[in-house]
């Protein structure tokens, strides 16, 4: 199919002037015993962050402490990596629901009694390819193994090769479904496609 010349010009403008959204969200599955992935270049430790900590570090990453502690008590639980008195990344986990904001859609991970998703993960910009993020999803798959679950879910949006790559180094690599949304001014468009060969549990409200 041939794209009319004036289509992309047209296309550019929209989006410019923020009339034109297209995004693809991908939901992954990894197991939790599948392979550890290679230790920190430096010592840290990750833990369970408390109301202290989750206050120290939104501040820190120009976010609102209120809104992590929403999320808290909503029954996420925040890993944190730090060294010392050095915050070095984070990680959400749920047993929940979680909005994907780049598509506008639900990932209800509780339709699955032995999965958990993860979420809003960050390394700080200094501490990146030291092996943080390798160390919270390990950190995260034993959070799961603790509480009896098998099963880690995440979603990675379709052009972000970075993450997809970091994703699937510690074990994401089964895709259970997508999301697309559309949207040109006020009219969105959305469609969802899930695997046949997925777990069997439909994680997407």
């Amino acid at each position: 199919m041939r794209i009319p010349s004036w289509a992309v010009p047209l296309a550019r403008w929209l989006r410019d002037y923020r009339l034109l959204y297209f995004r693809t969200v991908r939901v992954y599955e990894c197991n939790v015993s599948a392979v550890a992935t290679r230790k920190p270049a430096i010592e840290i430790e990750v833990f369970e962050a408390k109301e202290e900590d989750i206050r120290r570090l939104a501040a820190l990453v120009s976010s609102a402490p209120a809104d992590w502690i929403g999320r808290q008590a909503r029954g996420s639980t925040c890993l944190i990596a730090r060294a010392g008195s050095t915050y070095h990344g984070y990680l959400w986990i749920t047993r929940g629901m979680h909005r994907v904001r780049e598509v506008d859609h639900i990932v209800n991970v509780s339709r699955d009694p032995s999965g958990a998703y993860i979420h809003n993960v960050f390394v700080m910009p200094e501490s990146r390819r030291l092996g943080i993020f390798g160390a919270l999803v390990e950190a995260a798959k034993g959070w799961a193994q603790a509480r009896g679950l098998t099963r880690l879910y995440t979603s990675i949006a379709r052009d972000n090769d970075t993450s997809e790559r970091a994703h699937r180094a510690v074990g994401f690599r089964t895709v259970v479904g997508s999301i697309t949304v559309f949207r040109v001014g006020r009219r969105q468009w959305k469609h969802l496609s899930r695997p046949r060969w997925g777990n069997g549990f439909d994680l997407l409200s």
